[in-house]
């Protein structure tokens, strides 16, 4: 068991209060509530507390799981840091969980002064926060979060990720679809063309190919385009290019606001981005398309939830570019390969909607990835 010496090793049942570091992005902090899941179960009496930035805490606001929820900004100056760190120490956590590792977080572990401090070694001057080391071994980024908890001797489950909605964040994003013109009752699915950097992007006109092919074969159903901060124009031009009054953009809505009517959807379609990872944590069964990465690492989803990725592995897969001149990983992704996906996802949500069963549940079986196989590069 990896506890230092100078510490004994603890049990869940005798922890008072618990601190889990995870600052950034909407998709990681999303990947990181399997670790809320399995400390809520394996310590039912600590009081269990998150940090994160300002732009993600709204996925976890009024999250029964947690005792509290801190908001820190990246943006705030010395002094207010300074207060910041003396209220972490002031808490007298007996362990943090740091999921990041980078200077800040680092230095919030150390100022806790908790007896234990589980994060990454080999991260230079900053590993000297932690004195319980954490080597995962697996890809997956829940497995990943999940092996701090095995640090410690502890035994965690595999779980889905989830973001908590109350009924009546339900009951406002239909009302904000009926404004909208679509009918009560009417079915839906999503999609998220979107992506902070363009090899995590699939083509505006392969999304409204697909809109259209699925409106085509559901002539009842409806089509949510949705765009984040700065992605109006992507999602208006995509639902423009399908061509029906049945594809409403969606544009510039609050966080949870956004995971309210993504939980509200069928099905729903994206690229490696956080609403993909968002969806997914609301119970919506997802299509994720990977271009430039693996998505056994960022979309550990199994298919007995109702999730599926679509990876071309084209000859330059996987890299680490944000920018490409070339796209081969997306170019040879079609609309009509993520139709046949989507449409083993529409089956799965069909079914259960007819069975009342829910996609929240912990589920197994293996994580399917449909891939194109590994064309040479071209001479």
């Amino acid at each position: 068991m990896p506890i230092p010496s100078s510490h004994r090793p603890i049990a869940p049942t005798e922890v008072g209060k618990i601190l889990v570091i995870r600052p950034r992005f909407v998709g990681d902090v999303c990947l990181s509530t399997p670790v809320l899941t399995n400390l809520r179960r394996l310590a039912p009496q600590a009081a269990l507390h998150y940090l994160t930035e300002e732009e993600s805490a709204p996925l976890l606001a009024d999250d029964p799981r947690l005792t509290r929820l801190w908001a820190s900004s990246r943006k705030k100056g010395a002094l207010d840091q300074a207060r910041l760190a003396g209220e972490l120490r002031a808490e007298k956590f007996d362990v943090v969980l740091d999921l990041f590792c980078n200077p800040r977080t680092a230095l919030w572990t150390a100022v806790t002064g908790a007896p234990w401090r589980v994060g990454y070694p080999h991260k230079k001057f900053r590993s000297a926060a932690y004195n319980v080391p954490v080597r995962p071994t697996s890809k997956s980024a829940i497995l990943f979060h999940l092996a701090s908890l095995e640090a410690l001797g502890w035994e965690p489950r595999y779980e889905l990720p989830e973001i908590m909605l109350a009924p009546g964040e339900l009951t406002a994003a239909r009302n904000h679809l009926a404004e909208r013109g679509m009918p009560a009752g009417a079915s839906m699915i999503g999609f998220h063309p979107g992506a902070r950097w363009p090899t995590r992007r699939w083509g505006a006109e392969d999304f409204s190919a697909l809109g259209r092919r699925f409106l085509e074969e559901r002539p009842r159903n409806w089509l949510l385009v949705f765009g984040g901060p700065g992605e109006g124009d992507l999602a208006r031009a995509i639902a423009e290019g399908v061509g029906s009054p049945r594809a409403l953009p969606i544009t510039d809505v609050a966080l949870r606001r956004f995971a309210a009517l993504a939980k509200l959807c069928h099905a729903f379609v994206a690229g490696d981005t956080g609403p993909t990872h968002v969806a997914v944590s609301v119970g919506t069964p997802t299509v994720g398309i990977f271009g430039r990465s693996e998505p056994e690492r960022t979309f550990p989803y199994p298919a007995s939830a109702g999730h599926h990725s679509i990876y071309s592995g084209v000859w330059c897969s996987p890299c680490v570019l944000d920018v490409c001149d070339h796209m081969s990983c997306m170019r040879a992704i079609s609309p009509d390969w993520v139709w046949d996906v989507l449409a083993k996802t529409l089956a799965y949500a069909d079914a259960r909607s007819a069975s009342g069963e829910r996609a929240d549940a912990a589920p197994g079986g293996p994580v399917p990835t449909h891939v194109l196989g590994a064309p040479r590069k071209p001479a």
